[in-house]
């Protein structure tokens, strides 16, 4: 056989492979998922049903919980929890409702929230859920209620029983060791917010181990937001950093049951289906619990660069005579792209105010967004940038701009120390 008759042959055999038959596969049996995790710190209960894809029309629906899979809300079904280690519960078998009577909680269709304070949980309790769907599908679930003796923070020789007073944390020299201790439970979970420059909260990171006890570096960066890309660009090269200096941060302690912890551990393999572990009858979910106690910390950094350090700054600004001390950290040495963040304390337009900030610090001038909420009135909030350049050795002028960019203000800004970084 010739080279030109193997090519042919072989140009025929591709060809061959390449004809497919078309196969229209059936649209797949909706299974209902449930999304329950008892809150006994908290007063009121909230539990998400939905269903599975199926591949039907019906799939364009978008389920409540951002960032899972779109998944189909399941509406007008009977949801109740039960304490069914209390018999003489005053909740009863409590009714959970997709129209809550408190128009302030979020509502949308598969979302159902309980009554205040319903059902009665106390550390130890045997909790029964029951979810039966208008077409006839029941889902069960069973899960005990967790408790914690006492969750503890350490920072060096400092700690403190949690909820309790504001830790200051070094980002480059300290560790964050985290402690519950359970009286009820299966594991620990930690999560980190902030609040941003426009008062908002933003969650940093979340992590959780098979046991009651956590240590966290200062300077541990988020792995899954380098991996998956999911930075800030706001906050340039250090975006991928759990903590930054100049910034407060709400640390969150939870307790687990097993349940939970089974749910948070495992996923579901979208080819095989498997590696989710359920533990739900009837359906596929989470009946779990936990119980969690938060905290703030100050966390501040070593001083490695000249624009580092402490400013006094005092003016006019809408009218108000203000007096404020920012103690600001930058990311980076590089002029020409340096995220920045400050502790801002003092007096300013809606009175005293504690709080952290970010902006940028490009060359010697300082952008710096200051966010602010009246103490009397919390629907009253200022939100104001302070722009200029900063003291490099003799007092400077800054202007205080407002939502629409006018001028409101003008500060005198004097540099009084440099930046913390000990104790």
């Amino acid at each position: 056989m010739n080279a030109r008759t193997c090519w042919m042959l072989l140009i025929a055999v591709l060809s061959t492979a390449c004809e497919f038959g078309e196969t229209v596969i059936p649209d797949g049996d909706p299974i209902v998922v449930v999304h329950a995790v008892l809150r006994p710190d908290v007063n009121r209960q909230w539990i998400l049903v939905e269903q599975t894809l199926t591949g039907s029309g019906l799939d364009s629906t978008r389920g409540s919980i951002p960032g899972n899979p779109p998944q189909v809300p399941i509406s007008q079904a009977l949801v109740t929890v039960t304490n069914i280690t209390l018999p003489s519960d005053a909740c009863g078998a409590t009714q959970f409702v997709e129209s809550p009577s408190d128009p302030s909680l979020p509502q949308s269709l598969g979302l159902y929230w309980g009554p205040l304070d319903c059902p009665t949980m106390r550390t130890g309790d045997s909790m029964e859920l029951r979810v039966e769907t208008l077409d006839g599908h029941v889902v069960f679930g069973r899960m005990e209620i967790p408790g914690a003796e006492a969750m503890v923070l350490r920072v060096e020789g400092d700690s403190t029983v949690i909820p309790g007073p504001v830790l200051l944390f070094n980002r480059d020299t300290d560790t964050l060791d985290a402690e519950v201790f359970p009286l009820v439970g299966r594991a620990l979970q930690l999560e980190v917010h902030r609040t941003d420059s426009a008062g908002m909260p933003v969650a940093v990171t979340r992590l959780f181990v098979d046991s009651t006890r956590m240590t966290v570096p200062g300077d541990l960066t988020d792995f899954f937001a380098v991996v998956l890309g999911e930075e800030d660009s706001t906050e340039a090269e250090d975006a991928e950093a759990v903590f930054r200096a100049g910034r407060y941060y709400t640390v969150t302690l939870a307790l687990m049951d097993d349940r939970y912890f089974d749910f948070s551990r495992s996923g579901n393999v979208p080819i095989s289906g498997r590696g989710f572990v359920n533990n739900l009858q009837g359906g596929m979910g989470v009946f779990g619990g936990i119980v969690a106690e938060s905290n703030q910390l100050k966390v501040i950094g070593e001083a490695d660069d000249a624009r580092e350090g402490t400013y006094n700054m005092r003016g006019t600004v809408q009218g108000t005579s203000v007096d404020i001390d920012v103690e600001l950290y930058v990311v980076a040495t590089d002029q020409d792209s340096t995220s920045a963040s400050a502790f801002v304390d003092g007096r300013w337009v809606l009175g005293d105010l504690d709080t952290s900030a970010d902006g940028s610090c490009v060359g010697e001038t300082l952008s710096l967004a200051l966010h602010q909420v009246d103490p009397n009135d919390a629907d009253t909030v200022s939100a104001l940038l302070i722009s200029g350049p900063l003291d490099s050795g003799t007092p400077s002028s800054v202007d205080v701009y407002d939502r629409d960019l006018a001028v409101v203000g003008e500060l005198t800004v004097t540099k009084i120390t440099t930046a913390a970084g000990g104790r």
